[in-house]
């Protein structure tokens, strides 16, 4: 996705109308938001046909015999697997040479690939297409530095407001893990619509539309995978391709490679949840009994503690948490929502107390506390409160630091080039060797290979 150019993508995308699936959706909306806006006029069409999806009715009923996530996934799988070249099967060994390692990076990435799915079925798109956020980001929302990509789907800044992405200091739609990949379907199916070549389709995504169109101008009947893997593209391009067959490669088979594929817990189901105001992320996370960390990475694209105003108001939250979130989202006023603190008590104080305070219900204090409503404070202890109660029982303390795992999202990603060495890069981003090796578990005598991602810890 970093080789797309900003021109590539000037107009936003077309979204298909969506039809109701038999299948339970992994990610639900509790109160509807207005639709993205992504059309525009249909682009001229090249015809270059390869292997279509599954038809729309077989697929359901498959899928309604067997619901789990990877049943359904194969049941969208539509391209050439492990046979297609060498370099696939290359790729799956290399991508399963830790079996278990790899099975708990896809546990990791669960929730989000099941929104995915969830877009892809919508919009009968092959289920592989779910596994290209992975080969980008192993579906971390990745912070992204000035022009670099961000997100999970690696999206340029200018590729992702041309396809209706907001990007701002307060809120980044790359970030948004529903946003950006409803943006992102929406482009795939577009370039289904101007290719009809799922290999064709990956290296647009990749490349960009218009390099793969200019080369395909003089030819516009069916490709074989000889004339594919002649078509004047980068080195990267055509192993983007053979990375994405050897991911669903593994997925369709994974015994062949010694692989126990993780199933989803009721936690790894996400819900959309639609906010009336903004809200502060830390008083969210307590309100629906989330670690902090957690919620923040379901939403990363809200980049401060309190949402913006200006910002898409909605959160994603595991599924059992929906109802104790809105249970208790209901009884807070407007005022409340986006003002709390830290705060250290100077005096004894009880949770009754200073839910009357602050003029908040009782619960709610011991929720955001993680304590009951008879539980008294002792003098020094650190409470979590409404602000304008705190500067009144207490002192204010700054935010706590995120764990290392949450701060991994705060980092940059970038792709080794010809040349590149892990002095010449640590050099250029100002960081030291040793911090290159451990933020991207590299050994001593690891070697740096063109197209390579690797991450970079922002660094104040």
């Amino acid at each position: 996705m970093t080789a797309l150019a900003p021109a590539l993508l000037l107009a936003a995308c077309a979204t298909a109308p969506k039809q109701p699936i038999a299948e339970p959706s992994a990610i639900a909306t509790a109160t509807s938001l207005p639709p993205l806006d992504l059309r525009i006029a249909p682009p001229e069409r090249i015809d270059v046909p390869l292997a279509p999806p599954p038809e729309p009715g077989e697929t359901n009923t498959l899928a309604a015999a067997d619901a789990s996530v990877w049943s359904r996934l194969r049941t969208r799988f539509a391209m050439p697997g492990c046979e297609y070249s060498p370099a696939v099967q290359r790729w799956a060994r290399t991508y399963t040479q830790g079996p278990d390692r790899f099975a708990a990076s896809l546990k990791r990435a669960l929730p989000f690939l099941m929104l995915v799915l969830d877009e892809l079925e919508q919009q009968d798109l092959p289920g592989e297409f779910a596994l290209l956020p992975y080969l980008e980001s192993h579906y971390e929302p990745v912070v992204g530095r000035g022009g670099t990509p961000a997100g999970m789907w690696q999206f340029m800044p200018d590729t992702a407001r041309s396809v209706g992405l907001q990007v701002s200091p307060h809120y980044d739609g790359r970030l948004d893990a529903w946003a950006s990949s409803t943006a992102a379907v929406s482009m795939l199916k577009r370039y289904q619509d101007v290719f009809g070549d799922w290999r064709l389709v990956d290296m647009a995504f990749n490349a960009g539309e218009y390099r793969v169109k200019k080369l395909l101008q003089q030819n516009r009947s069916t490709l074989s995978r000889e004339e594919i893997a002649a078509l004047k593209l980068s080195p990267i391009t055509h192993d983007h391709l053979a990375k994405l067959l050897a991911l669903g490669c593994v997925i369709n088979d994974p015994k062949r490679f010694g692989v126990t594929l993780p199933e989803p817990s009721p936690e790894d189901h996400l819900v959309r949840v639609t906010l009336t105001a903004p809200i502060d992320m830390r008083v969210a996370a307590r309100l629906a009994d989330v670690p902090e960390d957690t919620l923040r990475r379901y939403n990363a694209g809200h980049r401060q503690s309190r949402i913006s105003a200006t910002s898409p108001m909605h959160l994603l939250l595991p599924k059992p948490a929906l109802s104790r979130f809105q249970q208790r989202y209901t009884q807070l006023a407007p005022s409340a929502w986006s003002t709390w603190d830290a705060v250290k008590l100077r005096e004894r104080r009880g949770v009754s107390e200073l839910a009357g305070a602050a003029a908040v219900p009782i619960d709610l204090v011991g929720a955001a506390n993680g304590v009951g409503a008879s539980r008294e404070f002792a003098a020094g202890t650190t409470v979590f409160l409404p602000s304008a109660l705190g500067k009144d029982v207490g002192t204010a303390l700054p935010p706590v630091p995120l764990s290392p795992e949450a701060q991994q999202r705060n980092a940059a990603t970038i792709t080794v080039k010809g040349g590149d060495n892990l002095w010449t890069l640590a050099k250029t981003h100002k960081v030291s060797v040793t911090n290159l090796r451990r933020w991207n578990k590299l050994g001593d005598k690891a070697q740096l290979k063109p197209g390579q991602k690797l991450f970079i810890q922002a660094v104040d």
